[in-house]
C-alpha cells in the first residue's frame, strides 16, 4: 500500500507541475495537443491494465513515436525553436509514461493479491464445510453401496514452510494473512489439477478431498504430483493424510478421522510449542 500511495502521489504531483508549466515558464509554449495527448495516455494506461504486460522500453517508445509522427504530419519541426520545444515535449511524455506505468503496475499487483485471497478461482472453488461434507458423504455412500473404490485425502499446509517474520506485536496478524494467502493458492491448485468429479471441501485450516474411483495404488503418484505442483506454484509444502474405502473404514466419519489423524501426525510438535508461546505473549526476546 505504501508503494502504491507513493507512486500515485508522485504521478499526481508531476501532472500538476506539467499542467502549470505555462504559468511557471512563459517562454515555453507547449501546444494544447500535447496536454490532451498526455491526459489520454494516463487515462488509457490506468483503464487498460493489460498494457503493463508490455516491457517498459516498448511501452515508452510507442507513445513517443506516435507523438513524433503526429508532430511531423502537422509540420511541427519548422525551425530550431520548434525542435527544442519538441524535445521538451518528448521529455514530458517520457516522464509521464514511466510514472503512469509504475502506478498501473502497482495497482495491478495489489488487485491480483486481493483477488487471490478473497476470490481464488471463479469457475470452481472448494465447497463450504456444511455443503461439502454432505457431498463427500453421498460419494462414500454411493461407493459403499455399489462396492466401488474411493479415497479421502486430508490436505493442509506445512506451517513451518510459510516464511513469516516473527514480530511480537504483529506476528499473529501476519501469520493469519499469509496463511490465508497460501490456502487460497492451494485451493486454486487443487481445483485446477484434480478431476471435475473430485470433491474439494475447505474445512477450517485444511481441505478434504474425495476421490471417487481412486484406489490406494493410485495414491503415491497423485500425492507426489500435488506436492510438486503446490510447491512450484505456491512455494509451500503439504501435509497429506489418506483413507480408502473399504480398506480403512466403511463409514464417512471413519474415513475423515483416519485421513485427518494421518495428516496431523506429520506436524512438527516444536512448531506448535512456538506458536502457543507467541499466542500467550511469552515469546522470548
Amino acid at each position: 500500500m505504501k508503494r502504491i500511495r507513493a507512486r500515485i502521489i508522485l504521478l499526481a504531483g508531476w501532472l500538476v507541475l506539467f499542467f502549470s508549466l505555462e504559468r511557471l515558464l512563459e517562454p515555453i509554449h507547449i501546444s494544447s495537443g500535447v496536454y490532451l495527448f498526455i491526459l489520454a495516455l494516463v487515462i488509457i494506461t490506468l483503464l487498460a491494465p493489460r498494457i503493463i504486460r508490455i516491457p517498459l522500453w516498448l511501452f515508452l517508445a510507442v507513445p513517443i513515436l506516435i507523438f513524433l509522427a503526429l508532430k511531423a504530419w502537422i509540420g511541427g519541426f519548422a525551425g530550431a525553436q520548434a525542435i527544442l520545444l519538441t524535445i521538451t515535449e518528448v521529455c514530458a511524455i517520457s516522464i509521464t509514461t514511466i510514472l503512469v506505468y509504475w502506478v498501473s503496475r502497482a495497482i495491478s499487483e495489489f488487485e491480483s493479491a486481493v483477488a487471490h485471497i478473497t476470490i481464488g478461482r471463479r469457475d470452481k472453488i472448494p465447497e463450504s464445510t456444511t455443503v461439502g461434507q454432505g457431498s463427500i458423504y453421498r460419494e462414500v455412500r454411493r461407493a459403499r453401496n455399489h462396492q466401488r473404490p474411493l479415497t479421502l485425502m486430508a490436505v493442509a499446509v506445512e506451517e513451518k514452510s510459510i516464511k513469516v517474520a516473527l514480530d511480537r506485536m504483529v506476528q499473529e496478524a501476519q501469520f493469519t494473512m499469509m496463511k490465508q494467502y497460501v490456502l487460497s493458492g492451494i485451493s486454486k491448485t487443487l481445483c485446477d489439477k484434480l478431476e471435475d468429479c473430485d470433491v474439494v471441501v475447505e474445512s477450517n485450516s485444511h481441505f478434504l478431498v474425495a476421490l471417487p474411483e481412486t484406489t490406494p495404488a493410485d495414491l503415491p503418484g497423485l500425492i507426489d504430483r500435488l506436492r510438486q505442483q503446490v510447491s512450484d506454484q505456491v512455494g509451500v509444502e503439504l501435509r497429506i493424510g489418506t483413507a480408502s474405502l473399504p480398506q480403512d473404514s466403511l463409514t464417512f466419519e471413519g474415513l475423515i478421522d483416519k485421513a485427518t489423524k494421518e495428516m496431523q501426525e506429520e506436524k512438527d510438535p516444536q512448531l506448535f510449542v512456538e506458536l502457543e508461546r507467541v499466542s500467550l505473549g511469552h515469546h522470548s526476546p
